[in-house]
């Protein structure tokens, strides 16, 4: 009878336990957050900087939801999908964020209330069985942080989504200005404020939502704005101006970031000749540690591609190659910031780069380079005619080019022991500059270099993440590169194709075969030593 009541007192000890564990760890949980995200690149969790955004939140910030309820597909799981962000972002905020959701489809009040927030309504497709039509819904969120309001308009990209709130909330919590984005446009550089749909556009539009962005003219009196922070020079199709040199010079001795873009060589696919480009800039860049070659660099196995003119009987129409002379770089130097979360680069028409033997504590970091094993460089281009590089050509130096250098350090100005540049002013001659206002040692700055002006527009993700690295603002790069696209599997070689094709159709039968021989084999072992 004691064992009988020693077990059922266990029992009941055995259940109470269980249920304060249960009552524990509840509470616990209630007030913890944490996910399991097995994927490579952790895409369903939060990164560290949206975490330490959401961590700097030091008063109460409202995430006011406007959505229609009820939408169809393909954003029939947006709110949810929105919502479902927001609460990790709450998680994050030490109990100082609040979500609200509001549908605002039928209450002219909330709907005149969003619009306060900048949040305008979009144009949505509704089907039934009966009829098709097109009526307004609302899909977008405001912040509200004291004084400081930002907001998502439209919530019709997932992709971007962690991204977007992220930029809205260092907006907010954010005590700093924006930094100003210089764009050289007085040697018929490409011009980033042209508007239209062009890649140029993308850039200029994606930056403006986290910059300044200034036109900037050289060669004339005074030099670089201040204010801008980072300068462009991309593209000059006439040579610089000594003078500009100058106030290029000058920008990245009082420590301004530098990013030049430089082509030697633009085709002319009318005409399938190349033509040659005097920038003028050869010099400058040679100072600094960086010289820009006079040729192209091809690459026979990894490329992009053109349109071409081609004849088909009576007709010439575009058929897209592939083309040697746009090298597809895939060495990239993937730990550097502005190279995260890329897998590949074009660089159309570009010129190898030389770089220094350097002693002055200059940090030089190579982000693109071509391939090793397919690629080269070749002085003296006559033609641009695809076939022209089928085969290796005679004095085609093979191996790998550096493509994109990055740099960072101090470095002593190129007119240190040059006479100062006069501005130009209408053609004339204008005053000298006060011989003491010049800087002849630099403070650190940032400078990067690239053979290839076309490379720009073909590689926007990169352009934006530089930006954020020469602006010395990194932390929405991680973010950003997040949303982009898993990198698309090469073809293998022929060879090499064939061998997985016999794998993938004989594989499963000889591993099943070698399995029964096996196990054939210990049966009969057994059999043998059972008699």
């Amino acid at each position: 009878m004691d064992l009988r009541r020693r077990l059922l007192g266990h029992s009941w000890a055995q259940l109470a336990l269980t249920l304060l564990i249960v009552i524990l760890a509840n509470t616990w949980a209630a007030g913890t957050f944490w996910r399991l995200d097995l994927t490579r690149d952790r895409l369903y969790s939060l990164d560290p900087m949206t975490r330490a955004l959401a961590a700097r939140l030091d008063k109460p910030l409202t995430a006011r939801v406007y959505f229609t309820a009820g939408l169809e597909a393909p954003y029939n799981n947006h709110e949810q999908l929105l919502i479902d962000k927001l609460e990790d972002l709450r998680a994050y905020s030490k109990g100082l964020m609040e979500i609200e959701v509001v549908d605002p489809s039928s209450s002219p009040e909330a709907q005149e209330e969003a619009r306060r927030f900048g949040i305008e309504p979009v144009q949505y497709r509704f089907r039934s069985a009966a009829v098709t039509e097109m009526k307004q819904v609302w899909m977008g969120v405001a912040l509200v942080y004291g004084d400081r309001q930002d907001a998502l308009p439209a919530v019709t990209v997932l992709e971007t989504l962690e991204y977007d709130l992220a930029r809205a909330l260092k907006h907010l919590v954010s005590d700093d200005g924006p930094r100003t984005i210089g764009w050289s446009v007085s040697f018929d550089e490409p011009n980033l404020f042209a508007g239209g749909q062009t890649p140029l556009e993308r850039i200029r539009a994606t930056l403006a939502e986290e910059y300044v962005l200034k036109p900037v003219e050289l060669g004339g009196a005074g030099g670089v704005p201040e204010d801008v922070d980072v300068l462009y020079v991309v593209g000059p199709q006439k040579p610089v101006s000594e003078r500009a040199q100058y106030q290029i010079d000058q920008h990245l001795m009082r420590g301004g970031a530098l990013a030049v873009f430089l082509t030697n060589t633009k085709p002319d696919l009318r005409t399938l000749k190349p033509q040659a480009v005097y920038h003028g800039l050869d010099g400058l860049v040679g100072a600094y540690g960086v010289q820009l070659n006079r040729d192209l660099v091809v690459d026979r196995a990894r490329n992009g591609m053109v349109n071409f003119p081609v004849r088909q009987g009576k007709q010439v129409v575009s058929v897209p190659l592939n083309y040697p002379l746009i090298p597809k770089a895939v060495d990239l130097h993937k730990e550097h910031p502005a190279v995260r979360g890329l897998n590949e680069m074009l660089f159309p028409f570009v010129s190898s780069l030389t770089l220094a033997e350097r002693s002055d504590g200059v940090e030089v970091s190579v982000l693109a380079a071509s391939s090793t094993d397919s690629s080269g460089r070749i002085r003296g281009v006559q033609t641009l005619d695809p076939g022209a590089f089928r085969v290796v050509a005679p004095g085609e130096e093979r191996g790998s080019q550096p493509l994109l250098v990055a740099l960072s350090g101090s470095w002593q100005s190129a007119f240190a022991a040059r006479e100062v540049p006069r501005p130009v002013i209408d053609g004339q001659p204008g005053d000298p500059d006060d011989p003491g206002a010049r800087i002849r040692e630099g403070a650190p700055a940032r400078l990067v270099v690239a053979g290839s002006a076309d490379f720009v527009a073909n590689n926007i993700a990169f352009m934006l993440n530089l930006t954020d690295w020469l602006a010395e603002d990194e932390a929405l790069i991680g973010i950003r590169t997040k949303a982009m696209p898993a990198a698309a599997l090469e073809a293998p070689p022929p060879d090499r194709a064939r061998l997985w094709r016999l794998l993938n159709l004989l594989g499963g039968s000889a591993l099943l075969g070698i399995f029964a021989g096996l196990r054939w084999w210990s049966r009969r072992v057994a059999a043998g030593g059972a008699a």
